[in-house]
């Protein structure tokens, strides 16, 4: 980028947590959480991390997920399992929870992580 000034140089800053790659949506489904840890090796690999500054998310609780969403959309997100959204198809329905985002073990976590990534670099 150059400006009046001359060419500016902006640091790239890259969020990653290894627990990322721990999650699996499901058979089927074409996102597929491992492939962020891949992802990620080749960056290593690569040396590209010499370029950028990497940084490991700081975990949000539950104060910054609600500043976002509903209470009860963040209650659901931490209560809820495999299992238990069987039993209970009203509730996934008010929460659009299907095929395309499926609840599966360690969703809040996941979410979590996610979030927390995307707030760190807001926020930087």
């Amino acid at each position: 980028m150059t400006d009046v000034l001359g060419p500016t140089k902006k640091r790239v800053s890259y969020y990653y947590d290894s627990e990322i790659g721990n999650y699996n949506y499901g058979p089927g489904h074409c996102m597929k959480p491992h492939r962020v840890r891949i992802t990620h090796n080749l960056v290593v690999n690569y040396g590209l991390t010499k370029h950028m500054q990497v940084f490991r998310p700081r975990l949000i609780g539950w104060e910054d997920m609600t500043r976002f969403h509903s209470d009860d959309y963040v209650h659901f997100l931490r209560s809820v399992t495999p299992d238990i959204v069987q039993k209970n198809l009203q509730q996934a329905q008010r929460f659009n929870v299907g095929e395309d985002c499926p609840v599966f073990d360690g969703l809040f976590e996941f979410c979590q992580l996610s979030a927390s990534g995307s707030i760190g670099g807001a926020a930087r």
